[in-house]
């Protein structure tokens, strides 16, 4: 599951790396703080991933990798890795059922809760000065799984799903100071399931290539019967990035 975050890291800290003229790469990792919360259910009713699993704050892992070019009818392209993790234990107080098996009030639970998320975006930008306009589109392969553990028993619930989504994003820079201002959305919905992702942020980068960011991102998803599993999940918090650029 980290090997992907560990090629990120080894790419944008290579200092041979240079882009060729007319050619921008650019990259970038960070901690997000988190807090998780919402219900999932697998064959039974509603599980509260706080109250009923204990599942709080956790920081995660986020590293992308990008590319610009000034090739007109050639978009852009960008990958990005999500690694999104957590345990909880917990005494619950009442009985429930996931994927077909019972856990019992006043009996101890342990859970754990890991979903990647890896993104391709491709996208045009037809506006590139001090105001700076991304649109396009991101396939997103989920893969994920939430273990369940208890004296009674225990089981768990996977899923492996790809998803095109709506890509949009925004940022203005302010002239002569390497600071600006952004935003950013990924989004989709079909039938009874959606999933949106939205960031703003603020950030600085140097004439040294070394960048910071600060900023908050939060993640939603809905999911009816995808891959046998219904979810109602939001994780959103702060983050503070290190970005590269070449």
């Amino acid at each position: 599951m980290k090997r992907a975050g560990l090629l990120a890291i080894a790419l944008l800290t290579t200092p041979t790396l240079h882009a060729a003229p007319g050619i921008a790469i650019y990259g970038g990792g960070y901690s997000w703080d988190t807090e998780f919360e919402g219900t999932v259910a697998a064959g039974g009713g509603n599980i509260d991933v706080q109250e009923d699993l204990g599942f709080d704050e956790a920081d995660q892992s986020v590293f992308y990798l990008g590319l610009e070019h000034a090739v007109p009818v050639i978009p852009n392209a960008r990958v990005r890795f999500m690694d999104l993790s957590d345990s909880a234990s917990n005494w619950i107080s009442r009985t429930f059922t996931f994927n077909g098996e019972a856990f019992v009030a006043n009996t101890r639970v342990d859970s754990d809760f890991d979903l990647d998320l890896l993104d391709g975006t491709l996208y045009y930008s037809p506006l590139d000065n001090a105001v700076k306009l991304d649109v396009g589109l991101t396939v997103r392969n989920l893969d994920g799984q939430l273990r369940l553990n208890s004296i009674a028993g225990k089981t768990s619930k996977s899923i492996d799903e790809t998803l095109p989504l709506l890509h949009v994003a925004a940022r203005a820079n302010l002239p002569a100071t390497g600071v600006y201002v952004g935003a950013e959305l990924n989004t989709i919905s079909y039938d009874d399931n959606k999933m949106t992702d939205y960031n703003a942020r603020v950030g600085w980068r140097s004439d040294f290539l070394l960048g910071l960011e600060l900023g908050y991102s939060q993640l939603d998803l809905e999911l009816d019967d995808l891959s046998g599993l219904d979810a109602d999940l939001d994780m959103g918090g702060p983050y503070l990035a290190l970005s590269l650029g070449f």
